[in-house]
């Protein structure tokens, strides 16, 4: 994922921190070195004090780990593949292959995460207890990650979206309703309003004398506020993806580059603003891929003599996917790296490409075909209608009457004259 760094695997799980980690890492070391630890234990230098901070920090990064965990095997045994973890705050957020099938599994992978938190913190603050009689430094430690796992529990439990507590309030709505969106939407709107009030109330912290505090609560607040309006916007895309296929949205190889075309002209006089990457063709067949970053890599002097085949990706070492495929498990292979396009495949040959725009556009026009058409507008009258329309009836011709009529009611000299005898 973008903004993460990659710190491992675990069953091959790709396992990343979010960089805003790196924040909380420098805020709980602090924290812990200039309250907590002093209070616990005195007498200890401030060297002391800070490499107790950083261990509990890390010991509370392995907590949150372990908090994601449980989210990621119980995904597992209700048949949700998952490919990596990114961890952030409260949690993490995990790259599954599909989106859970019904409201219930989402309750049981949401609910899991803060259960195993509680549990966590429980025994931490039990084992606390115990060597509390035998050693003050191993106490506090385990004090504080037992409270930190309580709270961090606690706080998941919180009815706001993307928080456990929101995904299960979502995974209630949704099974109500039936309609994953519109859950999503509530859910997400709540999870808005909670993080604004954290930002309001860290702002009421800082104006009170307790800055640390107050940034603390502001950090929370502008975290579960991105997070949650980013829910809100991607949750259209992926519903409405759900039933669509590659070929409903991939593009005809409309420009390609032959791979003795030098990196200089590419460049200079071929490449299309916007496009970053493009085929390599050869003989009508596609043999690979030519990426914007693939050329900024080569230092600018050798432009002018090499040529785009000597930098491209060979079509061997592509993923290509296949027109039928499913546009919700394609999305994840064009996302989050520099090559956002990837050559569609059909019967070894290769038909188009797929990539963000092109999905992205196929999105809005289906958005746009769902939207109800506008009824049309009335008929707006002015008093200048108006009056207009009364002139034209008071000047109109009076109407004549038919040739028929006027016969069968007219009399002549004679027939006025001609009376019956008595």
């Amino acid at each position: 994922m973008q903004g993460s760094i990659h710190v491992g695997s675990i069953a091959g799980m790709r396992i990343d921190i979010n960089y805003g980690w790196l924040i909380i890492l420098v805020l709980a070391t602090i924290s812990l070195a200039a309250g907590w630890f002093p209070e616990a234990i005195q007498g200890l230098s401030p060297g002391v004090y800070y490499i107790l901070g950083f261990s509990a920090a890390i010991l509370l990064f392995l907590s949150v780990l372990a908090h994601e965990l449980a989210h990621v095997l119980v995904a597992r045994a209700c048949g949700l593949p998952i490919k990596s973890v990114t961890l952030f705050i409260f949690g993490g957020v995990s790259d599954l292959d599909s989106a859970p099938h019904s409201a219930g599994t989402e309750f049981l992978v949401a609910a899991i995460g803060p259960v195993v938190s509680l549990i966590i913190g429980t025994a931490f603050w039990l084992l606390a207890f115990v060597v509390s009689g035998y050693s003050a430094l191993p106490a506090a430690i385990l004090t504080y990650i037992g409270l930190a796992n309580v709270l961090l529990g606690l706080l998941n439990l919180i009815p706001g979206f993307p928080l456990d507590g929101g995904r299960a309030l979502r995974s209630i709505i949704w099974r109500v309703t039936g309609d994953l969106r519109r859950s999503t939407h509530w859910a997400a709107r709540l999870g808005q309003v909670i993080a604004v009030l954290f930002i309001f109330w860290g702002i009421v912290q800082a104006l009170g004398g307790n800055l640390f505090s107050g940034v603390w609560l502001g950090f929370i607040g502008w975290f579960l506020l991105t997070a949650a309006r980013s829910a809100d916007v991607s949750v259209a895309p992926k519903t409405m993806l759900r039933d669509a296929r590659v070929a409903d949205a991939m593009r005809p190889i409309a420009l390609s580059a032959p791979p003795t075309m030098s990196l200089q002209e590419f460049v200079e006089n071929f490449l299309p603003p916007g496009v970053r990457t493009v085929p390599v063709v050869q003989r009508e067949q596609v043999v690979g891929l030519i990426t914007v970053a693939d050329v900024e890599r080569i230092p600018r002097s050798h432009w002018e003599e090499m040529p785009v085949g000597n930098i491209m990706i060979p079509l061997a070492r592509l993923r290509a996917v296949a027109p039928e495929e499913s546009l919700t498990s394609v999305l994840p292979l064009v996302s989050g790296r520099d090559m956002n396009q990837l050559p569609v495949a059909q019967h070894g040959r290769v038909v188009g490409v797929i990539s963000r725009e092109s999905i992205m556009s196929y999105v809005g026009a289906r958005h746009r075909s769902m939207l109800p058409k506008p009824e049309p507008e009335p008929e707006r009258r002015t008093w200048e209608d108006d009056r207009r329309r009364e002139m034209k009836q008071i000047t109109a011709p009076l109407p004549t009457q038919p040739q028929t009529q006027m016969q069968t009611q007219a009399q002549t000299p004679d027939t006025m004259d001609r009376h019956e005898p008595m």
